[in-house]
């Protein structure tokens, strides 16, 4: 009899064990790695490579004789280059998409969102600036009217300012799709299950292919950070639109994360919330 009322009870060992954990905070997942300005940094340059690289091959491409192919590649290439450089330190994204579409999907904490689309504005606009300093210094602008005309080729528009001169519907749904099966793209070559080594260039060549079938419509945008950037410095007819390239993108970008937190692998899933005593 005192043996039994010794033994504690089963309720009582479970709190205690209980208690223990919340003590040692073992719900905390928060991985050690580079601080929240060092994956800004990355970002903001990323997302000027990206930029620079990809709308400059689109407005230069008249002069060296390039092709919507070669535009693409272009963008292309900028992505597997700054993925390549910076996706070890802030995840490469680049695009407000996509860090919308990885934080709903549970990839990505929301704390951390805002700040990495003002990078991203942050690098497309010096992009942007870049382009238009380089515009300028050729001899043939003679004022800021022809500048901003130059880089507005390179602006994401709909309508007469767009090769196939599509109109608004056509615009927000070509750039919803895209940017959703880009998003997809991304979001399953960061799986946990899938190649890491293989992302960058996986996600290089899906974002080429998909900005060709998107320029004919729209220029080409999936990024809203990629059109505020060059709309800033391309008059007044981007900005009146560059609402729809923040709309589209965000909306294709918001269904695929939910779609991916919904059916994705729950390994996938990243807790970064802590739970303290």
């Amino acid at each position: 009899m005192a043996e039994e009322a010794t033994q504690p009870d089963a309720a009582v060992l479970e709190e205690a064990l209980i208690e223990e954990e919340l003590v040692e905070e073992i719900w905390i997942e928060e991985k050690p790695g580079y601080s929240l300005l060092a994956r800004l940094g990355a970002e903001v340059v990323g997302t000027f490579i990206l930029v620079l690289l990809g709308v400059g091959s689109a407005l230069f491409m008249s002069i060296g004789n390039n092709g919507t192919l070669t535009v693409g590649l272009a963008f292309g290439v900028a992505v597997v280059i700054g993925a390549t450089a910076f996706a070890h330190v802030s995840g490469a994204h680049f695009n407000p998409a996509v860090t919308l579409g990885m934080w709903l999907s549970g990839r990505f904490p929301a704390r951390d969102a805002a700040p990495y689309v003002l990078a991203q504005l942050v690098g497309a606009s010096l992009a942007g600036g870049a382009l238009y300093a380089i515009t300028t210094a050729n001899p043939q602008i003679v004022d800021s009217v022809s500048a901003q005309g130059v880089l507005a080729t390179g602006a994401n528009m709909y309508g007469v300012g767009t090769p196939g001169q599509w109109g608004l519907a056509a615009a927000l749904l070509v750039e919803a799709v895209a940017t959703a099966i880009f998003v997809l793209a991304v979001l399953s070559a960061t799986s946990v299950k899938a190649v890491k080594s293989l992302a960058p260039f996986v996600i290089g060549l899906a974002y080429a292919f998909i900005i060709v079938f998107a320029i004919p419509v729209t220029n080409g945008s999936l990024n809203p950070a990629r059109s505020t950037g060059i709309a800033l410095f391309a008059g007044t007819d981007p900005l009146s639109q560059l609402w729809v390239f923040w709309v589209a993108p965000l909306v294709g970008a918001a269904i695929i994360g939910l779609l991916y937190r919904a059916f994705g692998s729950e390994e996938d899933i990243e807790i970064v919330e802590v739970f303290e005593e």
